[in-house]
């Protein structure tokens, strides 16, 4: 069972002066944090993210910025 405790700031940016549309982070997300709006990716729901940094690494044009959240929020996994 995991948690999401929400997270202060934004930690997945999109700069749309670079972004192309290409909607690699879409493919790759399984999560479905994004979405395409005038043909640019947009986070929708940053509450259903995984923090794996995947829509970083898949971004052509170095668009999207990801960092991980400050311990204690986002996704909280607990085991056991």
């Amino acid at each position: 069972m995991s948690e999401w405790i929400p997270v202060p700031e934004n930690f997945i940016e999109i700069d749309h002066e670079k972004c192309t549309g290409c909607g690699n982070c879409m493919i790759i997300c399984g999560a479905e944090v994004f979405e395409m709006r005038e043909e640019k990716a947009v986070v929708v729901h940053m509450e259903r993210c995984l923090e794996c940094g995947n829509c970083e690494i898949v971004c052509m044009p170095d668009a999207i910025h990801f960092r991980i959240p400050k311990g204690g929020t986002g996704i909280v996994y607990k085991c056991g």
